[in-house]
């Protein structure tokens, strides 16, 4: 069954995400592609501007960029994944190719997810798209394919299969 572009955007709208990112520019254009495809995005400069957000809102899913003054993206994922009241919000961090050498660390913090900065807004939010319906289940959907995993490596598989789907992505562009 397709499902229109009306139906995906309404999807889209009921989701309400965290942006968190300390570059100007960035955090403008990731905001607006994610806008523009029907999110609700509320954005934080830092790591300490999302903790406040985070007493007065529960969003769908955090997106944190990794390297910010104060509270880094690994530490923010670290807290929010601590607290009762925030634990169970999706964090998924903006990651550039670099941070693939961090991978214990991606591992570590506890995120949920993975999605590249790009520059082309499309392929941003697609990921963005990809890494919501991801559910850390037993199961990992890339594209047409479904793997299983063990509870065990659940976590890693995922983050990693997702990397390796937004890198075929890329590379097919």
């Amino acid at each position: 069954m397709e499902t229109s572009k009306a139906e995906e955007t309404k999807e889209q709208e009921q989701k309400t995400l965290l942006l968190v990112e300390d570059t100007l520019t960035q955090s403008m254009y990731m905001s607006h592609a994610l806008g523009q495809a029907g999110y609700k995005v509320t954005l934080a400069r830092s790591g300490e501007k999302a903790m406040e957000a985070l007493e007065s809102m529960l969003p769908d899913a955090i997106l944190t960029d990794i390297n910010m003054p104060g509270i880094s993206g690994y530490d923010l994922v670290k807290q929010v994944k601590e607290r009762d009241s925030t634990r169970a919000i999706k964090a998924i961090l903006l990651l550039t190719p670099a941070h693939l050498k961090d991978a214990a660390e991606i591992l570590n913090c506890g995120a949920d997810g993975i999605v590249f900065k790009s520059t082309i807004a499309k392929r941003f939010v697609d990921q963005v798209k990809l890494a919501l319906e991801q559910d850390c289940s037993t199961s990992l959907k890339i594209g047409d394919l479904c793997h299983e995993t063990n509870s065990t490596l659940e976590k890693s598989n995922h983050l990693f299969l997702s990397a390796y789907q937004q890198i075929l992505d890329l590379q097919s562009q």
